[in-house]
């Protein structure tokens, strides 16, 4: 590059750098835009760059691909700009290039977007150049610069022009051939020609029609106060469209408060559900409050509501009828303002003909029913799930990987017990154990051998029993809050690292088939089942040696 001091010599030897960089068939479609971000910034000072794609249930710009910006900023949407502000929003509107060469001088300009360069004092530009497909604008390519008068913006716009023509194919190849990228044709124009990008942080991926019958339901009661419950099997997304309710509804801005009610114990949930106030019990030095306080004019999502506890649906109903809690240890009643959302893969007929959950409370959150369709029930969504993960993995390890046109058809052949979750699992330990550029078909199918033996394996055997929950003395209860709320006093509790050791599930009538279930689960792991089981590592090989399971598991490590 030091030869290279003219701004057309310099244009010239990037653009044939990126054209080498475009050419690598093995290099997946999100490396080689990163790459060119990276180029842009190195070779013509044009720093910051981001391909910024549509988010149309958010009605914003969405950075898909970044150069410099910080990652934590990026998941916190620090950079996404509505649709009807800013320069980027203006060249996505009318698909016309815009810039200015002070950011601090337009009124149009949103401040936050801007990133300081380092070691510079001089005025930032911006620059805004619509990317398109087949003549539409997907997205917009945005890019920062610093005030020098050895280049001219006319000369960065003719640049930028050429490198967006050049990342609009890498784009429709995406959409086509692999359907890697995160579009979603979800809210369809009249032609149907309409595609949405999901945030990385809460993606809802796919084509499918019963996603989009989903993702329609969503949208007719964005603007409701009616309660929700979604419906489906586990790993099919529910807290990702939870969120999407959240997100699309008037309550935007508030707080989206989320708990899952079977992985709390059950003498610990009425005060996460409900808080407490100091003093209430042992090691409640502070007023914690409960996550129904903290949704107040918000969203409270109830993740697997049917196991909660029947006594705690009976107050739960309450607080939906009046309006009001009243915290642990509290004489007075505080009113609540929250949209409700909740979600089960239990059948809650069978539970409310078993005893297990109350039909007065169902009848109140399953106003607005929607199920979720599990994985094997949209194939045509497999390889754009694939993909989507395949391209965060790969930026997460830093690993330059892809896969050949053999593994979509593997991947659809399988029928995904564990949904979207499991997918992620595949892929991620598809991108750890690539030795090479390409995840090829084979490596995918030995994978999926494995699930589909350990799938088998654990239906063979009596399964967790869905209502097994850690139980926990008064003192340990009390204990376990005081140290989860982040208010113990050790000195006031000397005995709490002992009482630690003691507050694991206790796992009623069937340990020894529990006990080989959770092996199962986990590979033969015995950590990795100790946790499931909610136990220590101590504890679980007493418990296995107690039931006399060693020599059963002697190869298990």
């Amino acid at each position: 590059m030091k030869h290279l001091t003219g701004t057309r010599e310099v244009n010239s030897a990037l653009l044939l750098e990126v054209s080498r960089l475009m050419s690598k068939s093995e290099a997946s479609s999100g490396h080689k835009i990163r790459g060119v971000l990276s180029l842009l910034s190195r070779w013509a000072n044009l720093h910051y760059g981001r391909i910024m794609l549509p988010n149309y249930g958010q009605r914003a710009l969405e950075v898909a691909y970044s150069y410099g910006l910080p990652t934590d900023r990026i998941a916190a949407g620090k950079y996404t700009v509505p649709f009807d502000q800013g320069l980027t929003g203006f060249a996505w509107r009318t698909g016309q290039v815009a810039l200015i060469t002070d950011v601090l001088d337009e009124p149009i300009f949103i401040q936050r977007i801007a990133e300081p360069i380092e070691g510079s004092m001089a005025k930032i530009g911006f620059i805004c150049i619509p990317v398109n497909i087949d003549g539409r604008v997907c997205g917009v390519l945005s890019i920062q610069r610093r005030a020098n008068p050895r280049r001219s913006y006319s000369e960065d716009v003719d640049l930028l022009r050429i490198i967006a023509s050049m990342i609009g194919p890498v784009l429709m190849n995406m959409r086509h051939k692999a359907q890697p990228v995160s579009y979603l044709p979800a809210q369809l124009d009249h032609d149907g020609d309409r595609f949405v990008r999901m945030s990385e942080s809460n993606s809802i991926i796919g084509s499918s029609p019963s996603l989009l019958s989903a993702v329609k339901e969503i949208d007719q009661v964005k603007d409701s106060e009616a309660p929700i419950m979604l419906l489906g099997e586990s790993g099919t997304g529910k807290e990702m469209f939870a969120r999407m309710a959240h997100r699309e509804s008037q309550r935007r801005d508030k707080p989206f408060i989320c708990i899952n009610c079977a992985s709390i114990p059950e003498a610990l949930l009425e005060s996460e559900l409900f808080g407490h106030e100091k003093g209430s019990f042992t090691g409640a030095y502070r007023r914690q409050k409960g996550k129904i306080e903290q949704a107040h004019e918000g969203t409270l999502f109830l993740d697997e509501i049917g196991d909660m506890p029947l006594d705690l649906q009976a107050k739960l109903l309450r607080v939906l009828q009046d309006k009001e809690i009243q915290a642990i240890g509290s004489d007075r009643p505080q009113h609540v303002n929250f949209r409700l959302i909740t979600a089960t893969h239990v059948n809650l007929a069978e539970a409310i003909r078993d005893g297990r959950f109350r039909l007065d409370l169902y009848y109140r959150i399953n106003v607005i029913p929607i199920h979720l369709p599990a994985l094997r029930k949209r194939p045509e969504d497999i390889g754009l799930l694939a993909q989507h993960f395949l391209d965060h993995y790969a930026q997460l390890y830093d690993r330059n990987v892809s896969f050949t046109q053999g593994v979509y058809e593997e991947l659809r052949t399988y029928a995904w017990p564990g949904n979207i979750r499991q997918l992620q699992n595949v892929i991620e330990r598809a991108v750890l154990k690539a030795s090479g550029q390409l995840i090829g078909a084979e490596q995918i199918g030995s994978i999926l051998q494995i699930e589909r033996s350990m799938h088998q394996a654990s239906q063979s055997q009596s399964p967790l029993r869905d209502d097994a929950r850690p139980v926990l003395s008064a003192r340990e209860s009390d204990l376990y809050q005081a140290r989860h709320s982040g208010f113990a006093d050790p000195e006031q509790d000397p005995g709490r690292e002992e009482s630690a050791k003691r507050s694991y599930m206790r796992i009623c009538d069937h340990d020894s088939e529990q006990i080989r279930a959770a092996l199962i689960r986990t590979s033969g792991n015995q950590a990795q089942a100790a946790r499931l089981l909610g136990m220590t590592a101590r504890q679980f090989r007493y418990r296995l040696a107690k039931l006399g399971l060693n020599e059963e598991f002697q190869s298990v490590a």
